[in-house]
């Protein structure tokens, strides 16, 4: 069961996707959503990063950051 946010707002990390460039995106909010009896059942996290100048944001899940994180930070979070 999902108790908490494990990243916090404002952690930065190079993210890479493929053979393309990895790209520096930073954690801007957390979306925590729970059921009717209150329990939380998943959390996205929003992330950003430039691109050509303007700022793009999507939703990721824990695991999409903690894939891009290296061992000893991601240590830190466990």
């Amino acid at each position: 069961m999902i108790r908490k946010a494990r990243f916090p707002i404002g952690l930065s990390f190079m993210r890479s996707q493929g053979r393309k460039v990895a790209r520096q995106e930073t954690i801007t909010d957390i979306l925590i959503t729970k059921n009717s009896k209150d329990e939380i059942v998943r959390i996205e996290y929003e992330v950003s990063h430039v691109l050509l100048g303007q700022q793009v944001t999507e939703l990721v899940v824990d695991t999409t950051i903690a894939r891009n994180l290296d061992p000893k930070v991601l240590a830190q979070f466990s």
